[in-house]
């Protein structure tokens, strides 16, 4: 009953799409799973894009002093007013599985063309704060958490920030609803690089074998920022999955797995730190005009 169920909402999205397949729904779904992508998270955004089809969601944002009120560009929470906004989930061709139960040493980011089935596996970081090795094993909507935030989100607009072009993310669950406030964003990275794992980490002397973390976004290479960018603004779908997790994302708080014992990460208003207290490889990369959930925690000393 699940798989009719499936394929019947398949072939519904298919066949009201803009873009033409050949493929019949079954036939489309074998396809996409084939190459990679999870079952149960393909299954899952499959019933979200039918239940959600044109439906309107409000969801927190903000305005920035000085600028249109359209403006999607990150700045200083001094100069920030609260908001709202409306976005609109409709048919999007391509979407994005992020696969979280696999290690940032592993492509685990989907990218999905639903009209004709072909599949992109990438490289992506998870925030320092869902795990600062290569598993990632917390998450919430805390705001400072820098934590990644698991659910489904729609894409908006873009800006350039201090790793170049951003993509925001409008997260349309109790999960990651705070996602604009916190300014979780797509963006390419330095850290996000396949060659970063190759790379010596000064404290263990030994090579890093994984990504390296962000503050909360889901960070990709430069050059796959490029392409991928472009295909998703603006109406793209994006899932953060989870295996384990997937049921427990309703909250909003910090979940995790077993194995995990750490407590959250309070925000840093909480406890202060000295920058001249914290060790050289902790101190932040900021952008004077980009928040910290922008910003990236290095994993080098280099500033």
């Amino acid at each position: 009953m699940r798989l009719i169920f499936i394929a019947t909402a398949l072939l519904t999205l298919v066949s009201q799409s803009y873009a033409f397949t050949s493929l019949n729904a079954l036939e489309l779904r074998e396809k996409i799973l084939a190459q990679g992508v999870p079952s149960d998270a393909f299954d899952r955004l499959t019933r979200f894009m039918l239940s959600n089809r044109n439906r309107d969601f409000v969801v927190d944002t903000y305005t920035c002093k000085d600028r249109p009120e359209d403006s999607v560009k990150a700045c200083h929470e001094k100069d920030r007013t609260p908001s709202t906004q409306t976005v609109s989930f409709n048919d999007p061709r391509y979407v994005v599985i992020v696969d979280f139960t696999k290690p940032s040493s592993q492509k685990r980011l989907f990218l999905i063309d639903l009209t004709e089935g072909e599949v992109k596996n990438y490289y992506v970081s998870h925030g320092v704060g869902t795990g600062d090795g290569d598993d990632a094993v917390r998450f919430s909507n805390i705001k400072d958490s820098r934590q990644t935030s698991l659910g489904f989100y729609v894409t908006g607009g873009t800006y350039v920030g201090k790793y170049g072009e951003a993509l925001r993310m409008y997260g349309l669950e109790k999960s990651n609803d705070s996602s604009y406030v916190r300014d979780i964003v797509m963006h390419g990275a330095w850290y996000a690089e396949s060659s970063f794992m190759d790379k010596y980490n000064p404290k263990t002397k030994e090579k890093f074998g994984r990504l390296g973390v962000s503050w909360g976004c889901p960070a990709v290479s430069e050059s796959i920022a490029k392409k991928i960018i472009p295909l998703l603004q603006n109406g793209g779908l994006i899932y953060h999955y989870q295996e384990k997790l997937a049921d427990q994302t309703n909250t909003g708080e910090q979940i995790g797995l077993p194995s995990s014992r750490r407590p959250p990460r309070l925000p840093s208003k909480f406890k202060p730190i000295s920058p001249k207290a914290r060790p050289a490889h902790l101190l932040k990369v900021t952008d004077k005009d980009a928040s910290p959930e922008e910003s990236a925690k290095p994993e080098t000393s280099e500033k």
